[in-house]
């Protein structure tokens, strides 16, 4: 069975002397301006059956970087075989820009593959409150495509490359600067579950600093949910969940046990 594993978005380059085993080293390629949140992952191997198709990172919680990569393990794969990988590229679980490259495959070794995202000619508004037209493309176009013209960035119609112009969120965000990107500051627009607003050029939850780990902004609180929390929340501060005074998982409220908490993080 062909696997795609170890698939994470990994922030810096491998050692080209360290082989994997059999597998592909993809680097993904793509417009800034895209603001993509997410990438979805799926490939054939000639003759073999499909991998994938994964979702990278599970959690959407920062804008990714153009260059970043994913690591795909084949398995048992004969040499000189060719495998095609695609790539969706996704803001806020929309998918915008899509993306295809092939490679022979080296028994043993990892092959590196460049693979580039364009937008696609149906690239929505996207997430940042957006009310421009879907399917808007202009093709040679330096700013942003809104009702089929051409149009230069701004907070109302961000965006860049002919791409479909966004409105940014006036709660997360407080400018489009000259790239078409909505910014809260000198920083991308606020996203993620630790803040919930851009306030003075700054991301924050209601009027204090970013949510810490294992919390949620909501309503303006930080606070321990199951959303933010793999462990238990003992009041706001989310707790590992494996010791007997604070035992528990998903974000449920730390129990003490009579004995024992399990490494299932389950009183005994």
């Amino acid at each position: 069975m062909w696997a795609l594993v170890c698939a994470v978005l990994l922030a810096a380059c491998p050692d080209p002397r360290i082989a994997s085993g059999t597998s592909l080293y993809v680097t993904t390629e793509f417009d800034p301006t895209l603001l993509l949140t997410q990438v979805r992952v799926w490939g054939t191997v000639e003759s073999g059956p499909t991998f994938g198709p994964q979702l990278l990172p599970e959690q959407q919680d920062r804008v990714l970087h153009s260059g970043e990569t994913v690591r795909i393990l084949l398995g048992n794969v004969a040499n000189g075989t060719t495998a095609t990988v695609y790539v969706e590229g996704l803001r806020d679980r929309v998918v915008v820009a899509k993306g295809t490259s092939s490679a022979q495959v080296r028994d043993g070794y990892e092959v590196d593959v460049t693979l580039r995202l364009e937008p696609t000619s149906s690239n929505p508004t996207g997430g940042d409150g957006g009310t421009g037209n879907p399917g808007d493309f202009c093709s040679g176009c330096e700013g942003c495509c809104y009702g089929g013209r051409c149009t230069s960035p701004s907070f109302n119609t961000c965006g860049s490359g002919g791409i479909a112009c966004v409105t940014c969120d006036p709660a997360r965000a407080n400018a489009c600067d000259p790239r078409g990107v909505c910014v809260c500051g000198n920083n991308p627009s606020c996203s993620g579950l630790n803040v919930d607003r851009c306030e003075g050029g700054q991301c924050k939850c209601g009027s204090s600093s970013p949510c810490g780990p294992g919390q949620e902004c909501v309503d303006g609180t930080c606070r321990c949910t199951p959303s933010s929390c793999s462990g238990c929340c003992s009041g706001t501060t989310c707790e590992p969940g494996n010791t007997r005074d604070k035992c528990g998982k998903s974000g449920e409220a730390c129990r003490r046990c009579n004995k024992s908490c399990t490494a299932e993080r389950t009183c005994t």
